[in-house]
């Protein structure tokens, strides 16, 4: 059953993105992989929560990840159908009724979800029942929510943050109107205190069950923490307009970035391969400090060499930088390697270390017992096994 609720979700996120192809014929090249980014992200979802699901049915996590893969393609074809609609209506039937409703509050089903992850990562249950009042708070802002989408004066149709048309709401109350949800109204400010409630603890019960977990549960809570703080610089760094990347090229880097996130929770709970989580997070750090370094030469070197020559000579100026970009690459990447495995690899170095050493020390040496004794020390430091067997075959 969870693989048919996954199927039909990916029918449906294939619907919105080959409509969404459609509709967008003759945009750039960016803009199809940003929209490629989002169809990923959200299959991802579908695809990790039922992994999880068809494997631990009563994890709550599962579902959690199905619920934003669901209800953002199925607000998208609603979206894409109503913006279709010529002539606008003027009043609504019991199924357009619908259809707007859920559009109107289904953006909570987008976030909700990532908030109660933090707090049920990764078994799926809380940390003690002194957090239910968190579960309550969710859901009592979700009901308030979709209670005030039911009741409000009037429909609107957004798109790119614009109203298309609106239409009045045949059973909405007269002061749930405009005013009301209008920034800096009373709703608005009671809704964001809340809500910032509500991230904090999420976050810091996510940091209790880090602090106060086995071994075991660090290395899992490791994946979903990695995903979250780069997904959040991808955010950040397209939130502050530094113009690092395109508009398309952020807009992809967001959808894939946002992908990684069921994806490590998935392998967090599933508990695929743990131990790598400290390797990738070295390389990634790394890789980006790298990049950065080098990024500043290119553009440095450009930039004083072209100051010496005229205009004409620009491109010799680039290639006199590729190749400074290109000697510095390796010897730069080899010393960043080892001061970030430090810190965030130190088994791996420490284990390196030791290795090296060992090798030197057999420089020299010919007694096959010191030779036997220093190599069960150090597979016994690095691999820490229960048991070491050496089977040394008699010399003719």
């Amino acid at each position: 059953m969870v693989w048919v609720i996954a199927g039909v979700g990916l029918v449906v996120i294939g619907m919105m993105a080959w409509l969404g192809f459609t509709r967008s014929f003759g945009a750039t090249a960016l803009s199809l992989m940003a929209g490629i980014g989002y169809v990923v992200s959200l299959a991802c979802f579908l695809v990790s929560g039922a992994m999880i699901l068809s494997r631990q049915p009563r994890n709550v996590i599962g579902w959690l990840l199905l619920i934003p893969g669901l209800a953002a393609p199925i607000t998208e074809l609603g979206n894409i159908w109503l913006g279709s609609l010529d002539p606008a209506p003027v009043t609504t039937d019991p199924w357009l009724w619908l259809l707007l409703w859920l559009t109107s509050w289904s953006w909570v089903l987008l976030i909700f979800p990532v908030f109660h992850l933090l707090l049920t990562l990764p078994s799926g249950t809380l940390l003690s029942r002194r957090w239910r009042w968190v579960v309550w708070l969710e859901g009592a802002m979700v009901v308030t929510m979709m209670s005030l989408s039911a009741f409000g004066s009037r429909f609107e149709l957004l798109i790119d943050e614009e109203i298309v048309w609106a239409v009045p709401n045949p059973i909405g109350l007269t002061f749930l109107n405009s005013e009301f949800f209008a920034e800096g109204a009373a709703f608005e400010s009671v809704w964001t205190v809340a809500l910032l409630v509500v991230t904090v603890t999420c976050v810091a019960g996510f940091v209790l069950r880090f602090r106060r977990g086995s071994s075991d549960e660090r290395e899992q809570l490791k994946w979903p923490l990695f995903a979250v703080a780069l997904f959040g610089l991808v955010y950040g760094t397209a939130a502050a307009g530094t113009g690092i990347a395109p508009g398309g090229l952020a807009d992809l880097l967001f959808g894939l970035s946002l992908a990684g996130i069921p994806v490590a929770i998935a392998i967090a709970v599933l508990r695929y391969r743990l131990y790598e989580i400290d390797r990738i997070i070295s390389r990634t750090v790394s890789y980006a400090v790298v990049v950065a370094l080098l990024a500043g030469v290119f553009f440095g070197v450009v930039a004083l060499v072209s100051s010496f020559l005229p205009t004409e000579s620009s491109d010799l100026a680039i290639a006199g930088s590729t190749l400074a970009v290109a000697a510095l690459f390796n010897p730069l990447r080899s010393r960043i390697q080892k001061v970030v495995d430090r810190r965030f690899n130190r088994s791996h170095y420490d284990a390196q270390r030791v290795i090296q050493g060992f090798a030197g020390s057999l420089q020299g040496r010919a007694d096959s017992e010191g030779i036997v004794e220093g190599w069960v020390g150090v597979v016994s430091e690095t691999m820490q096994p229960s048991m070491v067997a050496i089977w040394v075959r008699e010399g003719k």
